[in-house]
């Protein structure tokens, strides 16, 4: 996939812009606060239909404005495509594909494979759990959309159960109709859980490969599940924990409390991994992910990488370069156009909020 020429109105620092893009590697350059990082999000947020940098989507919308609309001219192996995204805060997001209107926001994700690094996204290495775990969820439904209901089955059943659990707390349910949801939250966590663990299988091997291009050393197993419970446990530990449960009005045991372990040489990257070893492990995920979507869907996804070489000594830098320059597209930002080692097939001027191809 490659994006041919992106269009934006109100979106950001931007009150218009119109740009096209080349195949391969596309320099996108200019100084820090002229709207490059902006230039990507509003990219992603037209195929993808959210913002890779803000759970707050009214802060896209330029300041001033009431609504924004984005339009990307998608090149896929299936032919050229055009997707729009418009969205006034306040009301559902207008998405159409090819003209047509899209059935959800969600549906983007398995129909535009678009791969994105933003500093902001460190925290998917360095954060708390439920990043990763969203990030898992994510990728769920990128690599198999036919999997694309199993996380959303297992939170409906997790707040049914959880509002059951309230309303027994305040004397107004039986305890007794949490067999019944249960059974039903167990098998729907059983799902979910072996469809995480697929995909973590998958990713392990090529995770492992793409560190040790990047100078890393992954070790025998960078990335592991670590389920809460799983299969017949869950049914047995919703059982055990249901006195608790009910006082506290939530449930303690299931897939919502997984997390995902990254390490490199046996170091927890959380907790021992420098600013540079966890730029290394999320370019890692990003790059195995990429691999796998290849495998899955004979379609090399769209990069898109925002100041990406920071942290990186220029052997770093070298590595990386090499590693996505083999994608038909990868979008790259930098303050200093020498930071792309003259492989750039194409450059994109970015100055106060205006865009230009060079």
């Amino acid at each position: 996939m490659r994006v041919a020429a992106a269009r934006g109105t109100a979106f950001r620092c931007y009150a218009r812009v119109d740009v096209a893009f080349a195949e391969g590697l596309v320099g996108v350059v200019g100084p820090n606060g002229a709207g490059k990082t902006s230039l990507i999000e509003m990219i992603h947020f037209g195929c993808a239909g959210y913002s890779p940098r803000t759970a707050t989507e009214s802060q896209v919308v330029r300041f001033g404005s009431d609504v924004t609309r984005v339009e990307v001219d998608v090149r896929l192996r299936g032919g050229p495509v055009t997707t729009e995204v418009g969205f006034r805060p306040g009301e559902p997001k207008r998405v159409t594909v090819a003209g047509a209107p899209e059935r959800s926001v969600a549906a983007l994700l398995a129909r535009f494979p678009v791969l994105v690094f933003t500093p902001d996204r460190l925290r998917l290495v360095q954060g708390p759990p439920a990043l990763r775990r969203a990030w898992l969820d994510r990728a769920l439904i990128r690599l198999w959309p036919a999997l694309g209901d199993v996380p959303a089955a297992y939170g409906r059943a997790l707040v049914q159960r959880n509002h059951l659990l309230r309303r027994i707390r305040a004397g107004a349910a039986s305890p007794d109709g949490l067999d019944a949801w249960d059974g039903v939250l167990a098998a729907a966590g059983a799902d979910l859980v072996a469809a995480r663990t697929r995909l973590c299988t998958r990713l392990r091997p090529r995770l492992c490969t793409r560190l040790a291009e990047l100078g890393g050393d992954p070790g025998e197993a960078p990335l592991r599940l670590r389920a809460n419970a799983e299969g017949p446990e869950l049914l047995d530990a919703l059982g055990a924990s249901r006195r608790r449960d009910i006082d506290r009005g939530s449930s303690g045991r299931g897939p919502h409390l997984d997390d995902v372990e990254l390490t490199e040489s046996d170091r927890d990257m959380r907790r021992y991994g420098s600013q540079g070893e966890q730029r290394r492990m999320l370019l890692g995920l990003i790059l195995a992910e990429a691999d796998l979507l290849a495998e899955e869907r004979d379609e090399l996804p769209l990069l898109l990488l925002d100041d990406v070489t920071g942290e990186f000594d220029a052997r770093r830098r070298e590595l990386l370069l090499d590693a996505v320059g083999r994608f038909d597209q990868a979008i790259l930002t930098s303050t200093d156009e020498g930071d792309l080692g003259g492989r750039a097939a194409a450059v994109v001027r970015v100055s106060d909020g205006v865009a230009r191809a060079a």
